[in-house]
């Protein structure tokens, strides 16, 4: 199950936190920020559909098996469209890993076709998958996820977000040492 460990809970805390704060900083709407504090941490809910062993899987994926987990923002989406629930919950569910570029999945939307919401969620999962330790990888030092994050502008990330990020990476640190 995707909670049944701390890593998935201080992962979900992590991305809502580094979500919030680059809303703050880009939106001045108090609701949109609590919002997309919120529903940050439902990114992956749609995980919940994809089989443990592959959840799990320390090594790379098959081309199968990748497609199999490329639906897991399908299930989230659908999990998150109902009578109640802001269109912003479903929108971070199934477009956090599309790309700025058009290449990411599942519909290729590119730039600002992506909600604002997916794409501040997108920087901050990929900002935490890079700095933590996971079951296939130990995290990166902060030179080696600057250089990423510096050659994905424009590429997997919006160029106003990176730098946000790079204009407030103290309080990224911050964040990751009070939730690790």
């Amino acid at each position: 199950n995707i909670l049944n460990d701390t890593d998935t809970g201080n992962n979900i805390k992590r991305v809502s936190e580094y979500a919030g704060f680059i809303a703050e900083k880009i939106s001045d709407s108090a609701a949109f920020v609590k919002q997309i504090k919120l529903y940050a941490s439902l990114h992956d809910v749609g995980k919940v559909g994809i089989p443990d062993e592959l959840l799990k899987n320390p090594g790379k994926f098959s081309p199968t098996e990748m497609e199999d987990m490329k639906q897991h923002v399908v299930y989230g989406a659908k999990m998150l469209t109902a009578t109640g629930i802001p269109e912003m919950a479903a929108n971070i569910a199934k477009y956090h890993h599309e790309k700025w570029d058009g290449t990411g999945y599942l519909e290729g939307l590119k730039g600002k076709e992506i909600p604002l919401e997916a794409r501040i969620v997108a920087m901050a999962d990929v900002y935490d998958a890079l700095s933590t330790k996971r079951v296939y990888k130990e995290a990166f030092p902060e030179e080696k996820i600057d250089t990423i994050i510096t050659e994905e502008r424009g590429k997997h990330f919006d160029p106003r977000l990176v730098d946000i990020y790079f204009e407030n990476k103290l309080h990224f640190i911050e964040i990751k040492k009070r939730l690790a």
